[in-house]
């Protein structure tokens, strides 16, 4: 919607709040509202209050992994309170098969940090958010890090030892990062600290962090299967990787044109490194070629951060 700029007095310019918005956030006359500068954008928030976000989802529309995608989303939106309601008993799902619906609920609200069940009645759960603040997102960046170089290196050892008995706990590991990854887009949707084009690059880094701790999973998962001692060209390549990783996390908390370079070397490293180990050990592909995935999709969030870089001088 568009408003006319009005002058006012010494050079002051005015514009007048559309009623519908002032409606919705209970805005009245003579209320202090805040205003913050993001590039080139004002952001207009209600002093006394934000409106809280609530939302309704009919559980009967999905199967389980749909409705745990749709679920997530509207977390990572910002609603503070979901209503859950359903006619039916139970999910049906091809990986879990037929399963209670309260259990299905109960199961995914303990992946959403700091929501729990405020009502339960037979055909509605209500979840919503308990918590009084969240830590600083810097905070939950650094944490998500360390968590999937963790895992990563917890993988890596089990390579090494042929000991693969601290693989037990990879889907732990793996929902431990994905509960981190959907506070992060949480808190980026709710701040008003970041610019249009900030947070889009940081939702789509936190996306593509989400998806490596996948290719991690999967790796430890076929490790597990294969169940045999594998070759030093995937144990060679999964250490590349992990360096990737790594030098990817210095990129990402300190910017620097010389790190850009240094991550296309090092993903040139792992592509060579992996396409030995489809020559020499192709029986261990399902392993190895998790690595190369991880490299080449965080690879991916190179110039998201570039973006985010830019958008910052400009601001």
């Amino acid at each position: 919607m568009k408003r006319k700029v009005i002058k006012q007095g010494n050079g002051t310019l005015t514009i007048t709040l559309p009623k519908q918005w002032a409606d919705e956030v209970g805005l009245n006359s003579g209320e202090e509202i805040e205003i913050t500068i993001s590039q080139n954008n004002l952001i207009v928030t209600p002093v006394k209050s934000i409106v809280k976000k609530e939302i309704t989802i009919d559980v009967d529309k999905f199967e389980r992994l749909s409705f745990a995608k749709f679920l997530i989303a509207c977390y990572e939106q910002g609603f503070d309170t979901i209503d859950l309601v359903f006619t039916k008993s139970h999910v049906q799902s091809w990986s879990h098969g037929k399963e209670q619906v309260n259990d299905v609920i109960n199961f995914f609200v303990t992946r959403l940090i700091g929501f729990e069940v405020l009502s339960q009645t037979k055909n509605k759960v209500r979840i919503g958010n308990i918590s009084k603040e969240y830590v600083k997102f810097e905070s939950i960046m650094s944490r998500i890090f360390f968590l999937i170089e963790e895992y990563l290196s917890t993988l890596i050892t089990a390579l090494e030892t042929n000991n693969h008995e601290s693989l037990s706990e990879r889907e732990n590991r793996h929902d431990n990062i994905t509960k981190l990854v959907a506070l992060g887009c949480r808190i980026v949707h709710d701040s008003t600290e970041f610019s249009k084009v900030e947070a889009m690059n940081l939702v789509t880094i936190l996306n593509l962090l989400d998806k490596i701790t996948d290719f991690i999973r999967y790796a430890c998962k076929y490790t597990s299967l294969y169940n045999k001692k594998v070759g030093s060209d995937t144990i060679k390549t999964a250490k590349k990787s992990f360096k990737f990783l790594e030098s990817y996390r210095h990129f990402f908390n300190k910017f620097s044109y010389e790190a850009i370079s240094e991550l296309d070397e090092l993903r040139g490293d792992v592509k060579k490194s992996y396409l030995e180990c489809v020559q020499n050990c192709p029986k261990e592909s399902a392993i190895n070629s998790n690595f190369d995935a991880l490299v080449e999709t965080l690879h991916g969030a190179i110039k998201t951060r570039i973006a985010i870089e830019l958008a910052k001088k400009e601001g």
